[in-house]
């Protein structure tokens, strides 16, 4: 195995004290155990800070106090003061069994491998399962790394159940964007492959992720029935536009731009059924609306043209452009 000594684990907390402690303790029962830790502290209001500092007597812990400012100006703090030659990140939400850093760290088989990747466990906020995704495993070139991350399918684009190489983070100075609150993890790792040469998603399921009714990534779903989802969707959108901006116009990454072209159109698909879903409520904007649908029809050849979109969801796409009344009956009965 590796030399492990050089691991950082970056955990971000805001006002976590129901769930900071489990995700601090199943850190401490991991088999490899040399590593450091930077709990930072986002301006919590609650008992999180008491809760982290009982930590510090393990001299592997750091803890860090910031200003409220949100998890991506909190995990870009410890980025910036980090001095490991890899690093990883887990949620203060979520928790992870005893060989996490363990597959991790074994899956850097080569030296051209710059990032590993792993499967997860979803499960809802009483720890039951809710999901498990199954996808290929295995070694693949970077281009081929971006298009595996945009699938919905696949291991995605968070950033936790990842282990990466610090240098590059610091020689390309890769920040997450503290301005996007929806997949500026998935925008962190894209940047983060197009200077990378390999990445290995190996099977593990070591990373147990919660996922949390009131989060503004649930937001953006068809479920949803709050005043948010404006928000959320505009949010999304930030996303997949800045992914088509950063991912440079060359050849390797044709695939690429389709791909992240049918993402923007998924995106404006879900957002413009959610607020007719919900025009009984929210009134519709239609300067809103009209833009959402010119998107859709901008990126509509991709959308039909992507692998990663399925034959059922490119069916939902052309009744909404063609028969978008049939579309809206069909969810009002459905999600009602």
């Amino acid at each position: 195995m590796k030399d492990s000594k050089n691991i950082a684990i970056i955990v971000p907390a805001y006002n976590a004290e129901k769930t900071v402690k489990r995700c601090l303790d199943s850190i401490i029962g991991q088999t490899v155990s040399d590593f450091e830790v930077y709990v930072v502290n986002d301006g919590s209001t609650d008992n999180t800070a008491n809760i982290i500092s009982q930590y510090k007597k393990d001299k592997r812990f750091k803890v860090i106090h910031i200003p409220n400012s949100g998890v991506s100006v909190a995990r870009n703090r410890a980025l910036e003061i980090i001095n490991t030659k890899y690093v990883t990140f887990i949620d203060s939400d979520d928790y992870v069994d005893k060989n996490y850093l363990r597959d991790l760290i074994s899956g850097f088989v080569s030296d051209d491998i710059d990032v590993v990747a792993t499967d997860r466990k979803y499960l809802d906020e009483n720890l039951m399962s809710v999901a498990e995704l199954k996808y290929s495993y295995g070694i693949y070139g970077a281009e081929d790394g971006i298009n595996i991350l945009l699938d919905e399918n696949g291991p995605q684009g968070y950033i936790t159940g990842k282990m990466f190489k610090t240098n590059i983070i610091r020689n390309n100075n890769i920040r997450l964007d503290s301005k996007i609150h929806i997949g500026e993890d998935l925008v962190f790792c894209v940047q983060y492959l197009l200077n990378a040469r390999k990445i290995n998603i190996v099977s593990s399921k070591q990373y147990n992720y919660i996922q949390f009714k009131d989060s503004l990534s649930h937001a953006a779903t068809l479920y949803n029935r709050q005043k948010n989802f404006k928000e959320a969707y505009l949010n999304y959108l930030s996303m997949g536009q800045k992914l088509e901006k950063i991912v440079p116009n060359q050849s390797k990454y044709n695939l690429c731009h389709v791909n992240i072209k049918a993402r923007i159109a998924r995106i404006c698909e879900d957002f413009l059924r959610t607020m007719y879903l919900n025009k009984d409520t929210v009134e519709i904007d239609r300067g809103l609306e009209k833009k959402i649908i010119e998107i859709m029809s901008l990126y509509k050849d991709d959308f039909y043209k992507s692998s990663l979109i399925s034959e059922k969801q490119k069916i939902y796409f052309w009744l909404l452009n063609h028969c978008p009344v049939l579309i809206q009956l069909s969810d009002r009965r459905r999600f009602k």
